[in-house]
């Protein structure tokens, strides 16, 4: 399997059972997993497929009919190569249907010819040749669309032999990329954390986005260049804040930050500061040095954050409330008492507007603690009572925090 696609490889390898066997059934999943959106359809035609191969085995260790892992990434990249034909075809269809303004069907040779010189598309000299040879040339114009049909689906075509030739047009590194990325979520949820950040270290290696020795992302100060390569370089960022989430759960702080850190700041210039993935990583960051002890820090980065999300959901929103409750806590901890204070009765507002009672209780619990530690009594006790009347209905009267924060106001009284 050595010649094969990083992706590829990796799929195998976490679809395999013990005897490094797969089952045809999973050929649906392999194909997901490669960016494929495949109907019922393609795969009962690759699963056919896979029952004619010679040496299939008779069944794996579950009793199901499995390929080895050489023979069904043979097979995948085959179905690979034939789905990025298909979709070369339908590419270059579309092309020639935007040049094809009166709708005729119909183009000159000559202009078919630089349409797909400047398609994107790596057509050999020899392969344009055959392909007008090949399409019946009438008064000097093709039918495009038969060109097309009889270029990737026809009697000679590449699919009808059998060979697409993946040299022909190789997989995508940002589809190998994404792939990889994939599998290694898969690995990430079953505990294999080790093995997830080698596959992310490979997708990060994959992507156009990253330089050849390092997973170090080279962006373009162009405006132009960078929107040219805003989808390599947004699945690289992905890539490092999952990446990021493994060494949180590995206990590595300080490289999980550097991580994170990274991502902020490709997602900020590819996508703008204002997008709610800047969002995400904004809070992981937050919650991160939280927990590192370096709170004013993470207030900085959670402030950050709460302006992208009123804007995304509305400043009004439950989702909003309960960021606002968290920076008041974060505030009222670096010693802004005012801004606790304020925060928190924003948030209650909105709880109350909500009718999210549980909320509610807790943002009159932070605001009573504000008032009490001010020495405003008479006010921090009006305030717990109103949160003792919610924690009652909702727990009932003998539930242990209702009972120890009935105890608690009582001591508050003179």
């Amino acid at each position: 399997m050595e010649d094969m696609s990083a992706s590829i490889i990796a799929i195998c390898e976490e679809l395999a059972d013990a005897k490094g066997q797969i089952p045809i059934s999973r050929l649906a999943d392999a194909m997901r997993l490669l960016g494929m959106n495949p109907t019922d359809q393609d795969v009962g035609t690759l699963q056919r497929r896979a029952l004619s191969v010679q040496s299939m085995q008779d069944d794996n260790e579950d009793g199901q009919l499995a390929l080895d892992s050489s023979q069904f990434g043979r097979l995948m990249e085959d179905a690979l190569a034939q789905w990025l034909a298909a979709d070369q075809a339908q590419q270059l269809l579309h092309d020639f249907q935007v040049f094809d303004k009166d709708r005729t069907g119909r183009m000159s040779t000559q202009k078919l010819v630089e349409i797909m010189k400047i398609s994107g598309n790596s057509f050999t000299e020899l392969e344009l040749e055959e392909m007008l040879l090949n399409s019946g040339v009438e008064g000097g114009t093709v039918d495009y669309k038969d060109v097309v049909y009889k270029h990737f689906f026809g009697a000679r075509s590449r699919s009808a032999l059998g060979d697409w030739g993946l040299q022909h047009r190789k997989p995508d590194p940002l589809q190998d990329a994404s792939a990889l990325r994939e599998v290694a979520k898969m690995k990430a949820d079953r505990g294999k954390l080790q093995d997830a950040l080698g596959l992310y270290r490979d997708a990060l290696v994959c992507s156009p986005a990253c330089s050849s020795n390092q997973p170090g992302l080279a962006i373009s100060s162009s405006d132009e260049a960078l929107l040219d390569g805003q989808a390599a370089h947004s699945t690289a960022a992905a890539t490092l804040h999952d990446m990021a989430r493994l060494k949180e759960m590995l206990g590595e702080e300080q490289e999980a930050l550097s991580l994170y850190l990274r991502a902020l700041e490709i997602r900020e210039k590819v996508l703008g500061p204002k997008h709610f993935y800047v969002a995400t990583t904004l809070d992981s960051i937050a919650n991160l040095q939280d927990r590192m002890g370096q709170v004013a820090e993470a207030l900085d980065f959670a402030c950050r954050s709460l302006s992208i999300w009123e804007r995304f959901f509305g400043p009004e929103h439950s989702h909003v409330a309960k960021i606002l409750y968290n920076l008041a806590g974060r505030r009222d901890f670096v010693g802004d008492l005012a801004g606790s204070l304020d925060f928190y009765q924003r948030a209650l507002s909105i709880f109350q507007r909500v009718n999210a009672r549980s909320e509610v209780a807790d943002a009159l619990d932070g605001i009573a603690d504000l008032k009490w530690r001010s020495g405003e009594t008479d006010e921090a006790i009006l305030l717990y009572n109103r949160e003792l009347s919610i924690r009652e209905e909702l727990l009932g009267v003998e539930h242990p925090e209702v009972v120890e924060l009935r105890e608690f106001i009582a001591s508050l009284h003179p």
